[in-house]
């Protein structure tokens, strides 16, 4: 190859190898922008309340029509979805997290005695508010809550969850919570 042919070579080389980088630079851009935007699960702070999850493989779909409810008393944080409008078996979750200090992943599994209780629970109430099934978190029964982002000026929290639970109420079973994910606002 001539000086001259390799110098073409040369530039046309890095020509592209500039192009290449500046288009890399741009796609990590946007990387960071969309970051900012949502946390790893890609549900961001903004937008309509919801809760969702899969129970023993059924979709559960809360959504801004519903009631959401989410509180911090003293260290325990409680996270609560039910339906907003009654029918004859509403469905409901409800997460406590003893301890909780910010957004990380919490466990719910059974409780030392004197520890704070975190706990996940599902079940069902009829049309007049009374109970007609309810599993919890307890012995082998387990499961986790990640909370992703918390967004005091909107009062938000995000995250995701699941947990497997034992009939503490009503005919004897388990349920298999799966899938979970929430976006709920403190009323204020």
């Amino acid at each position: 190859m001539t000086s001259g042919a390799f110098g073409v070579v040369f530039t046309i080389a890095a020509a592209l190898f500039y192009e290449t980088m500046r288009t890399l630079r741009l796609v990590a851009t946007t990387a960071v922008l969309c970051l900012a935007c949502s946390d790893s699960t890609g549900i961001s702070v903004e937008g309509p309340q919801f809760m969702r999850a899969f129970i023993d493989g059924r979709p559960l779909a809360l959504d801004d029509n519903d009631s959401f409810l989410w509180a911090l008393h003293d260290t325990t944080l409680m996270l609560q979805g039910l339906p907003g409008t009654m029918s004859s078996t509403n469905p409901y979750i409800i997460i406590d997290i003893g301890r909780y200090h910010g957004p990380g992943t919490y466990s719910l599994a059974e409780t030392p005695p004197g520890s704070a209780m975190s706990v996940g629970m599902y079940g069902l109430y009829d049309v007049a508010g009374a109970p007609i099934q309810r599993f919890q978190t307890t012995g082998a029964y387990m499961g986790s809550i990640t909370v992703t982002a918390e967004d005091s000026a909107t009062l938000t929290l995000v995250g995701t969850f699941q947990f497997s639970a034992v009939s503490t109420y009503g005919a004897a079973g388990e349920a298999h919570i799966t899938a979970g994910s929430f976006r709920i606002r403190q009323p204020q």
